[in-house]
């Protein structure tokens, strides 16, 4: 039996290790690479997200404070009209009461009591009415504040808001990538046309119809009848008086006036005399043109008591304004805005970032591959990366259809529903953002 000798086998592995090494160091330094690279490219879309929500959140907020300051005024404008009707009222009543209170001592016993009650009453309208002018006084000058808030907000042609947004902007987008730059597309950014300052008189008039048509029944009739009158004969006792918003934007002026019309037949015919009993006037400026205003019937049934109650006006009344009382300048949509169905106004912006901030081996990273191994710089446009984001600022009811009136609200800046919410970003919008890295991509 022969005896089988084993042999060492002799071979070299060390190459074949080395080249497998290098296959090995590439991959990985290909996978680390990648990652540092998609890891910039999600940093960067969450800037880009975060500083559009927050520049379409601020003009919600924008949006919202006009509608609440807007709001504010009508309400301090019918304050003003309710002292003014109020002022007028007490006017009458008190020249009422002097008027009456005479005749009362003809009533035994209770007489001198009720003419003394009377006169009690025209005292205490006389101390009134003061008061309710300084009450004119202190809404006119807070209508007048918020008015003057607003320009603070957006400034002469909405500069102000533009460039506190864009400070906005740009912090928060150092907040979240130092190294970041904010662009805005000019062709995708609608929010300096979106509103606009309404301050010529007939632009006034658009609040002014809102502040009309929003009067109480106080304000607009204060009317009643008593007494009967049979054929031609009798005594009828008439009221008359309104609160009237003059040419919807000048100012407020009220008149009350009450007369006793008596009817007899004389001569074969039917004659009728007025006899004034109580009248008074009030306004919150002097001079407002009203001639074409009948406060509810007054001038038309009670000619002669209205005459005299231009002559007779409140304690107090004209109250020291700084306008008047008049409807202010104010921010509304753009009349281009109010004709949209859905008026919203919305927001692309484009956040870049440079190669050499960051880290991969193109970039700022202290890895710099060299020879074989310098195969995957992650070469890019212009020498930066950059994400596209946009934001949509509309207008939504949280509870739906208007409650008192069940219909769809359209968007205006008398209601404070403004909203904000990323939307997606349209071809034409990433086509310009890609022009600014150039035409050819690497």
């Amino acid at each position: 039996m022969k005896l089988v000798r084993k042999t060492c086998q002799n071979g070299q592995a060390l190459p074949l290790a080395l080249v497998l090494l290098v296959a090995v160091a590439a991959i990985v330094f290909f996978m680390f690479n990648s990652g540092q690279l998609v890891q910039e490219k999600i940093r960067l879309t969450n800037t880009a997200d975060a500083v559009a929500y927050s520049a379409g959140v601020f003009e919600a907020r924008v949006l919202n404070y006009d509608a609440y300051t807007n709001r504010a005024i009508i309400a301090n404008e019918i304050a003003i009209g309710h002292a003014v009707g109020l002022a007028s009222w007490a006017k009458y009543a008190g020249i009422t009461a002097d008027t009456i209170a005479p005749y009362m001592y003809l009533i035994p016993y209770a007489g001198p009591a009720i003419a003394d009650a009377l006169y009690d009453v025209r005292d205490a309208m006389n101390v009134y009415t003061p008061l309710l002018a300084y009450t004119v006084t202190l809404h006119d000058a807070a209508i007048n504040a918020l008015a003057a808030s607003q320009l603070a907000v957006h400034g002469p042609g909405n500069a102000v808001a533009l460039v506190s947004r864009k400070v906005l902007m740009d912090e928060v987008a150092h907040k979240n990538d130092p190294d970041v730059k904010v662009d805005l597309l000019p062709v995708a950014d609608d929010f300096a046309g979106f509103t606009q300052r309404y301050s010529s008189r007939d632009e006034r008039k658009h609040m002014g119809r809102l502040v009309h048509d929003g009067r109480d029944a106080f304000l607009r009739s204060r009317n009643w009848n008593f007494g009967l009158v049979v054929l031609c004969t009798g005594v009828q006792l008439r009221k008359r008086g309104s609160t009237e918003l003059i040419d919807m934007v000048d100012g407020w002026k009220s008149m009350d006036t009450f007369s006793a019309h008596n009817y007899r037949i004389r001569r074969f015919r039917c004659r009728h005399a007025e006899n004034p009993i109580g009248f008074g006037t009030a306004y919150s400026e002097y001079g407002l043109v009203d001639s074409a205003y009948s406060y509810a019937g007054s001038r038309n049934t009670n000619p002669r008591a209205s005459y005299r109650a231009e002559s007779t006006v409140a304690d107090g009344f004209e109250p020291p304004t700084l306008s008047g009382g008049a409807i202010p300048a104010f921010h509304e949509l753009s009349g281009d805005a109010l004709k949209r169905d859905d008026p919203r106004t919305a927001l692309t912006i484009r956040i870049s970032k440079g190669r050499v901030d960051q880290v991969f081996s193109g970039g700022g990273s202290n890895i710099k591959p060299k020879g074989s191994l310098d195969l995957y710089q992650g070469a890019l446009a212009k020498d930066e990366s950059a994400a596209v984001s946009r934001v949509e600022v509309f207008f939504e009811r949280p509870d739906g259809k208007n409650t008192l009136f069940n219909k769809e609200e359209i968007g205006s800046l008398f209601n404070p529903y403004w909203q904000a919410r990323l939307a997606p970003v349209s071809a034409g919008e990433r086509v310009l953002a890609q022009l600014r890295q150039g035409l050819q991509l690497p």
